[in-house]
């Protein structure tokens, strides 16, 4: 034998203090929405940072023989905008677009849930 349970009713108070808002909703967020479009935000963050590494590096390679910067600097921004482009823009790009999306796939509700 099964029994059907019915979710409780929100009531009109339940939204003025239950769930935070404004900054708060993103510091504490539960919600899977919300965490990946944090994750996504952060990705284009540090794509938009690799990015400007990468002018860096083309402006040293623009003419042969004109310096910007010294080889050091160059070999650091070269491995930076790897190191950023890597772990900072495609892994988390990939973790948000996931956040996003499996919750719905599987049929999950979201936290907290909203009727």
């Amino acid at each position: 034998m099964s029994a059907v349970l019915d979710h409780p009713a929100h009531h009109a108070d339940d939204h003025a203090h239950g769930h935070p808002h404004g900054w708060r909703r993103w510091l504490f967020a539960t919600n899977h929405k919300d965490i990946g479009t944090m994750y996504l935000l952060f990705s284009f963050t540090m794509l938009m940072v690799g990015g400007v590494l990468a002018l860096g590096i083309r402006a040293e390679l623009f003419q042969p023989g004109l310096q910007f910067v010294n080889p050091e600097l160059f070999n650091q921004l070269t491995t930076m905008h790897g190191l950023i482009m890597v772990f900072g823009a495609i892994m988390p790009a990939f973790v948000g677009f996931a956040k996003l999306d499996d919750p719905l796939q599987i049929g999950a509700r979201t936290w907290p849930s909203r009727a």
